[in-house]
């Protein structure tokens, strides 16, 4: 983790020294995670967002970006079921480092809305189903995703930021047997999630 500070310290650092339109933001936020896929429902798991976004302006209404972000996914639940004691207390735990690349349209005043695709980096994969803890098998270690959202900047610095990620392929290399019909065909597990945070940006 001390490898991580330390990268994104450095980015931060060349930001402000090469200057010529490039800016950054400080980010961190709560996600709300399931695993699509795994059978079980809800947005229940909770984890940390936080990272730096490196940005350059294009035109008066775009802007490019690249960001280095720090991201707990998985999914939790307990289900109970009468016939099959005791309940089940399922929580898995994927953590990722995340490289997401984004076009911004900043037009709108007060607003800045963005999409594009991200390249993750598995580094925890843990699964803990009652106390007993273990690897999820066949866990992918890259994730390719996509991710969209926007930021309302209540003031120069400071903004209140919600997006959507979900991964374009499956994160899991296993055969996947469905009972149903599926988006384009798709079967697999994919992370899919809701983060809330806050943007900060240490000088404009």
């Amino acid at each position: 983790m001390k490898r991580i500070f330390l990268f994104f310290l450095l980015a931060y650092s060349f930001t402000f020294s090469s200057g010529q339109g490039f800016g950054a933001e400080l980010l961190v936020g709560a996600n709300f995670s399931q695993v699509d896929g795994d059978q079980l429902a809800g947005y229940d798991k909770l984890g940390l967002n936080a990272g730096l976004q490196i940005n350059r302006e294009i035109n008066e209404k775009w802007e490019g970006a690249f960001e280095i972000r720090f991201s707990m996914k998985g999914a939790r639940t307990v289900v109970t079921d009468p016939d099959l004691p005791p309940p089940l207390d399922l929580t898995l735990n994927y953590h990722y480092l995340e490289i997401p690349f984004l076009a911004k349209y900043v037009a709108v005043k007060n607003f800045t809305f963005y999409a594009g695709p991200s390249l993750g980096i598995n580094v925890v994969n843990q699964r803990n189903e009652n106390g007993r803890e273990s690897e999820e098998l066949e866990l992918n270690t890259l994730e390719l995703g996509l991710q969209l959202g926007g930021t309302y900047y209540l003031t120069d610095k400071v903004g209140l930021d919600l997006r959507h990620s979900y991964s374009l392929s499956s994160i899991r290399n296993v055969p996947i047997i469905v009972n149903g019909p599926t988006w384009f065909g798709r079967a697999g597990w994919y992370n899919r999630l809701f983060t809330i945070g806050i943007n900060y940006r240490p000088s404009n």
